[in-house]
């Protein structure tokens, strides 16, 4: 999923050959043989965005997942003309609450006047740094973003890929620009795919096999996979009414709508805004229901006593 139209060959059109976004794409093609994790990908997006395409300040903000369930945002990587643009925005609250929103909501926008967005005082510093314009591009994929490398923290985790680049122009985003940025990332998303700079599948315990389940690790919440039971026709002849599901709690039946067997405790907390506290109650209730039960990463049932 991403927030503008897909590329087309005429987005070619008003930039010079080197800024072409085919041309970009072509320099990383060359340059990405010396990177080693996804960050130096983030980072050389947000700086050919910067010197080819126009950009004032460029952020890649993520979402990041720890071992407890709960997610916070993360930057990633930022790149603007000046020192000081970069630092107002990587430390910016106002920026980072509002990308969080953006995230959580699943969408971007396109050439917002900063004026009609952050506070007064927020938008007077921005325009003081020709940053006029705010525009958001957002992007999900079925793909576990690792940790950072260099702030690497033992609790973080793998984590599905939400994340979302920050732009500020000074002028509103021309269509030709819009979807060079468009192009940019998705084909350097492709090509960090290519080069194994995105974690295949979350973290495993490394070493020997674990002994008996009594007696080993207990399944971490965040990537445990909860799955829905299924009524079988006997059991709805005996009792018509077994396959209805009561849930009263809006939120807890926004999980229960979501629950597919494929997503993780991790992205349904993050897609209906739970902490690690409201969904473990509402994974008990569900459980003590007989509504779902709760698989690990590889797909062994759990014994939901051990992690519930």
């Amino acid at each position: 999923m991403d927030s503008f139209s897909p590329y087309e060959n005429s987005s070619n059109n008003g930039f010079k050959d080197e800024m072409k976004p085919v041309a970009i794409i072509s320099q990383l093609l060359q340059d990405v043989t010396n990177m080693r994790d996804i960050d130096e990908i983030f980072m050389w997006i947000a700086s050919a965005l910067i010197q080819r395409v126009g950009m004032k300040s460029v952020q890649a903000w993520a979402m990041q997942v720890d071992s407890r369930g709960a997610w916070h945002i993360k930057l990633r990587a930022s790149s603007s003309q000046n020192y000081f643009q970069g630092q107002q925005m990587s430390e910016n609250a106002e920026v980072s609450t509002l990308v969080a929103r953006l995230i959580r909501e699943r969408r971007g926008i396109l050439s917002i006047p900063v004026s009609n967005i952050f506070s007064q005082y927020q938008a007077t510093i921005l325009a003081q740094q020709n940053c006029q314009y705010w525009t958001v591009y957002f992007l999900s994929r079925d793909i576990l973003l690792p940790p950072t490398q260099r702030e690497f923290q033992r609790e973080e985790i793998p984590t599905p890929l939400q994340m979302a680049f920050s732009l500020f122009t000074q002028q509103p985003l021309e269509a030709s620009q819009a979807r060079a940025i468009s192009f940019v990332v998705e084909q350097a998303l492709r090509i960090a795919v290519s080069r194994g700079l995105f974690a295949s599948t979350p973290q495993q315990q490394t070493g020997p096999l674990p002994r008996p389940a009594e007696e080993g690790p207990r399944p971490v919440l965040a990537q445990i996979i909860p799955e829905l039971i299924q009524v079988t026709e006997i059991d709805q002849a005996e009792n018509p009414f077994s396959n209805v599901v009561m849930i009263p709690e809006k939120r807890a039946r926004q999980m229960y709508s979501l629950i597919d067997g494929k997503k993780s405790v991790a992205e349904l907390a993050f897609l209906v805004n739970m902490n690690q506290k409201e969904i473990l109650e509402v994974l008990r209730s569900f459980v003590r229901q007989g509504y779902i039960k709760l698989r690990d990463a590889r797909g062994n049932l759990i014994e939901t006593s051990t992690i519930l």
